[in-house]
């Protein structure tokens, strides 16, 4: 099995896991669902950081997985992270199903934007709508992070924003120097 499989398989599977413990802790409840809807999006937010932060990373370790595979990491875990959401509006909900049409909007746009970045995340070479439909997006998601977190009603949830910062600057990192020894060497003499 690739790392890319691995990775993807870990995320689906842990991310069920985070729905396990929030519905065995909280009840199979909606106050469960809702914790559970809630740890799923953070767990899933941990591999794009991973995945948006990548293209910096491989520049100075050298083992670190391409940003495609933790991307598509990232897009396994939000479908999950979306399965919570379903759950908790419709089986968990306590009046039936309670999602207006601007509510309805906001998933499948969000859905839209997450497989977007999912079925773009490897770069195909002569692909250049391909390439900006991916940055686009990937931004947007970052962008979106960014405001949703900076704003957060729950104020400990604001320290997110310094995550996205480094994942940011660690994404645009110069390339490491090399320094040549066969230069050294030949002045030395």
């Amino acid at each position: 099995m690739t790392l890319g499989r691995k990775l993807i398989t870990f995320a689906v599977v842990a991310n069920f896991a985070v729905i396990a413990l929030c519905l065995g802790l909280l009840g199979w409840n909606e106050a469960g669902a809702g914790a559970a809807t809630r740890d799923t999006a953070r767990f899933a937010v941990a591999f794009f950081l991973l995945g948006f932060a990548s293209p910096g990373l491989r520049k100075w370790v050298g083992w670190w997985p391409e940003a495609s595979v933790l991307l598509q990491t990232f897009v396994a875990a939000q479908f999950v992270h979306f399965g919570a959401v379903a759950l908790l509006h419709t089986v968990f909900a306590g009046g039936g199903f309670h999602l207006g049409i601007p509510q309805v909007v906001v998933v499948l746009v969000g859905f839209s934007i997450v497989a977007g970045v999912g079925a773009t995340a490897t770069p195909q070479p002569g692909k250049r709508v391909r390439a900006v439909v991916h940055f686009v997006l990937l931004y947007l998601i970052f962008l979106i992070l960014a405001a949703d977190y900076s704003q957060h009603p729950d104020r400990t949830l604001r320290w997110m924003v310094l995550p996205l910062a480094v994942a940011f600057v660690l994404r645009h990192l110069p390339r490491r120097k090399t320094k040549e020894i066969s230069s050294d060497a030949g002045s030395a003499a």
